[in-house]
């Protein structure tokens, strides 16, 4: 809980953050397990680096965020911050797309004493990257301090550094082997006749909007709900090959919980999921094995022709997929310890950005030391397919047709004004399931505005 107190003197001690504006220190400090806010006025002789450095040590910091749009925000520069190096130890990150401008800067004086362990974090959230919707230093406050309380991890770097240190700090007990690239080139992979396995088009995003029926016309309003994101829930529980691969030359081998990518025939056959009514399964003629189950779930008759397998699987990615899970859910039960709306908003939405860097990062070529594991994108990623169809059979079977589904989120059609009763259940069942509302609009308002947006691929 954060407590408002205007007390000016600084107590190095219990003092945890700090942001940053142009004439103002807003200060977050620990007592007794709680948040306390103080403001303090900087000082007039903090406009160079070395003097603004020194008051933020002094201050207790272990890290200080500018607040976006300031006059520091916008002028400083990764030479301007190298300037305190006769007395500061300064490493500067910068902007990959701007060099001149900082992301985060770390800092420790140069004769401090010797047993001194801190260091002091200078981040510039405006050119980071992050998304966030920031109008005050409370929400900048409330969104860095959230994440960092559900994470357990300091935040002040950008996005992309941020969830490749989560992917492999949470995926170290996996063993060593697995987390560089396949034993074998995985984009060289071919069938029967020597073309090759189109791996990043496997599985698609879902995208698909169906007209409105004359029921549906004469309802009243349009809600909106959003999943955290399917991939993190299918990295929970996706089995991931290890070792190097075997080719099946018929599907045979096909059992349906063997990691693999598989060449299959499949036909609609009647199924409710013909694109019309709603979203196809299909999304190409090579599919992982959680699509081809996806597929046999919901009615269609599939024949597997041929394919690529792996004999060893493990869940090596259980244990991030799980951390950053249980961080979203604390964030969404929780609104009476994370009381700030829009700081709370952010969070999540890094959550699931951090999600999706993470994931994004599995297909990479190898043209560095890292990740390199398509095959491991694709059972992800077609888990994420299986896991989003599942949910539309379950609610078709309660009586809800989505009339729109974009990725991790669908519409529907209801005269009911609240979320919570129009899907009931949805949002608030325990465990969490990962929904939470997105946003109510009348059906006339929404009509109008989707017929403005680009035409929406029916898949």
């Amino acid at each position: 809980m954060i407590k408002g107190d205007n007390t000016s003197s600084i107590t190095p001690i219990r003092t945890v953050m700090g942001i940053l504006m142009d004439n103002e220190l807003l200060l977050l400090d620990a007592i007794q397990g709680k948040g306390v806010l103080r403001s303090l006025q900087l000082p007039a002789d903090v406009s160079e680096p070395g003097a603004l450095l020194q008051y933020l040590w002094d201050a207790g910091l272990h890290s200080a965020w500018v607040m976006p749009a300031t006059t520091l925000s916008r002028a400083a520069t990764c030479s301007w911050l190298e300037q305190a190096s006769n007395r500061w130890v300064v490493r500067v990150h910068p902007d990959p797309q701007e060099p001149t401008r900082p992301i985060r800067a770390l800092l420790c004086p140069r004769e401090g004493k010797q047993e001194e362990t801190r260091r002091l974090a200078l981040a510039f959230p405006e050119y980071a990257g992050w998304g966030w919707e920031i109008t005050d230093a409370r929400s900048l406050l409330a969104t860095v301090s959230y994440l960092q309380q559900v994470l357990s991890k300091s935040v002040t770097d950008s996005p992309d550094v941020l969830a490749h240190e989560l992917l492999g700090d949470l995926t170290c007990d996996a063993a060593d082997s697995p987390l560089g690239s396949s034993p074998v080139d995985l984009y060289a992979f071919s069938g029967s006749g020597a073309t090759p396995v189109p791996l990043m088009e496997c599985a698609r995003d879902v995208v698909w909007m169906r007209p409105l029926s004359v029921m549906e016309q004469q309802q009243r309003y349009v809600q909106k709900y959003v999943h955290l994101s399917w991939r993190l829930q299918a990295a929970i529980g996706a089995p991931l090959g290890e070792g190097a691969p075997q080719y099946a030359a018929s599907g045979r081998a096909y059992d349906g919980v063997r990691p693999g990518i598989w060449r299959a025939h499949a036909e609609r056959a009647g199924s409710v999921f013909d694109g019309k009514q709603l979203p196809s399964g299909l999304s190409g003629e090579w599919m992982s094995t959680p699509q081809v189950r996806c597929c046999q779930n919901i009615g269609y008759r599939v024949q597997v022709r041929e394919g690529w397998y792996w004999h060893e699987a493990h869940h090596l990615l259980k244990r991030w997929g799980t951390t950053l899970w249980q961080a979203a859910s604390r964030l969404h039960m929780r609104p009476q310890v994370y009381r700030h709306a829009m700081g709370r908003a952010n969070a999540l939405h890094t959550i699931t950005r951090l999600a999706e860097l993470g994931i994004s990062s599995l297909a990479q070529e190898q043209t560095a030391p890292g990740w390199s594991r398509p095959d491991w994108w694709v059972q992800v990623v077609g888990l994420g397919r299986a896991l989003l169809f599942a949910q539309l059979v379950d609610l078709v079977r309660k009586g809800t047709m989505p009339v729109l589904v974009e990725r991790n989120a669908f519409w529907v059609i209801s005269d009911e004004p609240h979320p919570h009763s129009a899907v009931p259940g949805l949002v608030t069942d325990q465990p969490w399931r990962g929904y939470s509302a997105g946003y109510l609009s009348t059906v006339g308002f929404w009509v109008e505005e989707e017929a403005t947006r680009p035409t929406i691929l029916i898949r």
